[in-house]
């Protein structure tokens, strides 16, 4: 019996650090904030990483630069990089980078609160804006 109850143990410890490792940092934020965060670490965390470093998608601490308004970012987002390219352009951001990569996209898979705060979440962490900021020009 004992060793059962050692081997879950072992099992939701290992579970546990794992987890922790795919989730962004879990300081208690403001609400919209936080609502960011959990959606990011659900969805967003496997392409740009778990602190926004990067991988398969972006490294995201440029995300001010690329999307200097937020309605820009959370099109971006809500589109995806197929549905951008066939709506918007070949070219997105700031700097018109050619849309390459597969970005999906969430509008069909998120509310449009959602994206906000995901977008509000993106730029706060990982490019440097100021909660309040991050906030108030994402309407989030």
């Amino acid at each position: 019996m004992r060793g059962r109850r050692g081997g879950a143990l072992a099992a939701a410890v290992l579970f546990s650090f794992g987890l922790s490792g795919c989730a962004p940092e879990a300081e208690p934020l403001d609400p919209s904030l936080d609502a960011g965060r959990e959606t990011y670490g659900r969805l967003c965390h496997s392409c740009h990483g778990a602190s926004g470093e990067g991988g398969v998608g972006p490294n995201l601490n440029g995300v001010l630069a690329t999307f200097p308004d937020c309605d820009t970012h959370i099109e971006w987002i809500s589109l995806g990089s197929e549905r951008w390219a066939a709506e918007v352009g070949p070219t997105y951001g700031a700097a018109n980078k050619p849309v390459t990569g597969v970005m999906p996209s969430f509008a069909g898979t998120l509310s449009e609160e959602q994206i906000r705060q995901v977008a509000a979440f993106e730029r706060f962490r990982y490019a440097g804006a100021t909660g309040e900021d991050a906030l108030s020009s994402c309407d989030a």
